[in-house]
């Protein structure tokens, strides 16, 4: 017997660098120890760590052709492999009724914002037309109703090596359509 899996929800489709296991898992650490220093309600997002780099910002989901450009785009990216570390936890959107706390750092993810700026130029060589779109690097823990401080805390580090191409779905596992390489 077949299950209606009621309407579909929209996908989002993004470039980002996803933390090596190492990271991940100091990553739930951190998220627990905030949980109970900060009485937070919020799960750590284990399955969904990552640094958003560059994404689909049309408010419909990428067609075939829109894939395609972005498949395009990004083995024309060069840049070589760089760490990225995280040294302060805050609130994000301060308005939404659950807030996110990420992890962020100031000069340490320069490497970050460099590879966001290159994935924009090509995307544009490759003919995007869309709005760029542009925000600090950071890797969300969890979502909470409670607003967090910044607060400096142990760094969170990895060397990125790769970006991948994501598909997400609310509540449903990533799903990595593609990865590149980074120099070096």
């Amino acid at each position: 017997m077949e299950r209606d899996a009621g309407p579909s929800e929209r996908a989002n489709y993004f470039f980002a660098l996803l933390p090596d296991p190492a990271a991940t898992a100091a990553a739930d650490r951190m998220a627990k120890a905030l949980i109970h220093w900060f009485e937070l309600a919020g799960r750590p997002r284990t399955n969904k760590y990552h640094v958003s780099l560059w994404g689909w910002s049309a408010v419909v989901e990428p067609d075939g052709q829109g894939l395609a450009l972005m498949r395009r785009a990004a083995p024309r990216v060069r840049q070589t492999a760089f760490k990225l570390t995280f040294d302060e936890v805050a609130s994000f959107s301060q308005r939404a009724d659950k807030k996110a706390l990420v992890m962020t750092g100031r000069d340490t993810v320069v490497g970050a914002h460099r590879l966001h700026d290159a994935l924009d130029r090509e995307m544009r060589a490759a003919g995007f037309l869309g709005r760029r779109v542009s925000g600090q690097p950071h890797l969300t823990l969890l979502y909470d109703h409670r607003l967090v401080p910044p607060v400096r805390v142990r760094p969170l580090s990895w060397l990125a090596t790769e970006f991948v191409l994501i598909r997400s779905v609310r509540r449903e596992d990533y799903e990595i359509l593609d990865r590149w390489p980074l120099q070096g």
